[in-house]
């Protein structure tokens, strides 16, 4: 009987069909192998740490004065050959080595860089994804904010929420609220139950960090809401720091807790003018937030008379020295004004404007704490032709 080809014995020991067998199974297996080994990788540039096999870390540094070299994180989600990424890298360097390995290495299309606010520990590398022809997403309020900072710009924007969909599985943008800045947003990963909170999110046992451009008294209120929105969530990635679980949010939450103030009775004359000096009263202290000291200025008159009861009687200029030195103090304080809810009081002024008083608390960072004062605040606005000006202040209790 004729032997069959693959029983000839060839001049190394064994089988050829049994040779080319094991060469199979070998092949097999260590193709196997390569696809179940999670995907890692570190340079002295970048770290990418695997959450779970299509859920990843990837942490940057970044060089500050004040803290010396910073980990910043952001996070990729992968779906079959895709990938999305939330935050560049915190350099040019970092950001073509990320997609360099996202695509030579893992042999991935990347769909999308996603932005989460306007620091350039989210969008330094923006520039490189571009030109590697990479989408980026951001909140319509962060390509305005990177405009006004000279930042790169995202390309795409959204208002509220969007949701991408990576080969048929949902990635979740959305905005809640002012915290870490005035346009952080967060993204969710339904697959997984996993949140990218950036910065807006503080790992466990942070301190504040930078609050230049916070809003340290909405701050909790918007965590509660992503609490709220996503109740399930198993996996939080913060800005800094370790990732975590729902924790994370519960402890930025009391971090940024603000003391309770007794609710007043409403105003009931909320007429035309009640509602003119409100608005008012709104963008004026919103140009005080900013630190922006000529906008201020601009909505006193210049026989401006500034009352204090432990600071004594000001002009136009002092007022405006003393404006600017407390700015020059609170560049990183979180420092700012709120209006405390249902404590506006308008009394017209026949032939002149108004006179407005209510109560406001100011609330700044210091030695670690959230530091909050309430006081008393009596404004006199002026009319003069289609302008209000403020022209005397008597701020009080103290």
């Amino acid at each position: 009987m004729k032997k069959q080809p693959c029983l000839k014995k060839n001049s190394l020991p064994g089988w050829t069909c049994i040779s080319r067998a094991i060469l199979i199974v070998v092949s097999l297996a260590m193709g196997y192998n390569l696809q179940a080994q999670p995907k890692t990788y570190a340079s002295s540039h970048l770290k990418i740490t695997p959450i779970q096999p299509n859920l990843l870390v990837h942490e940057s540094y970044l060089q500050t004065d004040k803290w010396g070299k910073v980990g910043c994180n952001g996070m990729i989600y992968i779906s079959g050959d895709s990938a999305v990424v939330f935050d560049t890298p915190a350099s040019d360097t970092a950001s073509i080595e990320l997609i360099r390995v996202l695509r030579k290495k893992w042999k991935l299309k990347v769909k999308a860089v996603v932005i989460n606010h306007f620091h350039n520990d989210c969008l330094a590398g923006l520039a490189e994804f571009h030109k590697a022809g990479i989408t980026s997403i951001s909140n319509e309020l962060t390509r305005e904010l990177a405009k006004a900072a000279g930042s790169p710009l995202p390309r795409e924007v959204f208002k509220g929420e969007q949701v991408l969909l990576i080969n048929g599985k949902q990635v979740i943008n959305r905005y809640f609220g002012e915290g870490h800045t005035k346009d952080n947003i967060v993204s969710y990963v339904p697959e997984y139950k996993a949140l990218f909170g950036g910065c807006l999110v503080k790992s466990l046992d942070a301190g504040f960090g930078f609050v230049g451009d916070a809003n340290i008294t909405s701050w909790s209120k918007t965590i509660q809401a992503v609490q709220a929105a996503y109740p399930e969530v198993a996996t939080v990635v913060p800005g800094h720091g370790p990732y975590g679980d729902g924790t994370l949010l519960a402890f930025t939450a009391t971090l940024f807790a603000v003391p309770e103030i007794a609710k007043s009775g409403m105003a009931t004359n909320k007429d035309s003018l009640y509602q003119k000096i409100q608005a008012l009263d709104s963008a004026f202290f919103d140009a005080f937030n900013r630190r922006q000291l000529d906008e201020v200025m601009s909505y006193f008159s210049p026989d401006l008379e500034f009352y204090h009861d432990k600071g004594g009687k000001d002009n136009y200029e002092q007022t405006r020295m003393k404006s600017k030195q407390l700015f020059e103090r609170n560049t990183e304080t979180g420092f700012r004004r709120d209006m405390e809810p249902g404590t506006l009081e308008v009394y017209p002024v026949p032939g002149s404007g108004a006179i407005q008083v209510n109560r406001h608390r100011f609330c700044h960072i210091e030695n670690r704490k959230m530091d909050c004062g309430s006081f008393k605040n009596i404004m006199v606005w002026k009319k003069e032709g289609d302008r209000w000006l403020i022209t005397r202040v008597i701020s009080v209790d103290h």
